[in-house]
């Protein structure tokens, strides 16, 4: 387990908002907070079973567009452009589905900037 002042000192995320963004996680009950001694943060889940849209779900609500978003009478259907926009948001869906949070702390410095994210050993201590 760990807590919001390692995490927070971890990600380079100050911990009042570290704190609204993990009340999030444990609504969604991705992750269980334990208060007290011992306490702390932990994933429900196994990174391995943790997507990026489920993270992403549940910090921010992501929508895809059923209906006219302006709310003309009558558009049934989607225009050219709200089509287009559903389409990219259903290919984002599918892209933040398909990597897990095990695979995203794996890729090496190398590959992507740090900004903090914490390295693959420090998520499994979570």
């Amino acid at each position: 387990m760990s807590t919001i002042p390692v995490i927070a000192l971890a990600t380079k995320i100050n911990a009042p908002y570290l704190r609204k963004v993990l009340n999030k996680l444990r609504d969604a009950e991705l992750i269980s907070t334990q208060q007290g001694t011992g306490g702390g943060i932990s994933l429900t889940r196994s990174p391995v079973e943790l997507t990026m849209l489920d993270i992403v779900g549940a910090v921010d609500s992501l929508k895809r567009i059923e209906s006219c978003p302006l709310g003309v009478p009558g558009h049934n259907k989607l225009c050219p452009l709200h089509s287009e926009i559903d389409r990219t948001l259903a290919r984002m869906y599918e892209l933040l589905e398909s990597k897990t949070i095990a695979e995203l702390v794996a890729q090496k410095t190398s590959e992507v900037g740090r900004c903090g994210f914490p390295r693959e050993e420090e998520v499994y201590q979570l």
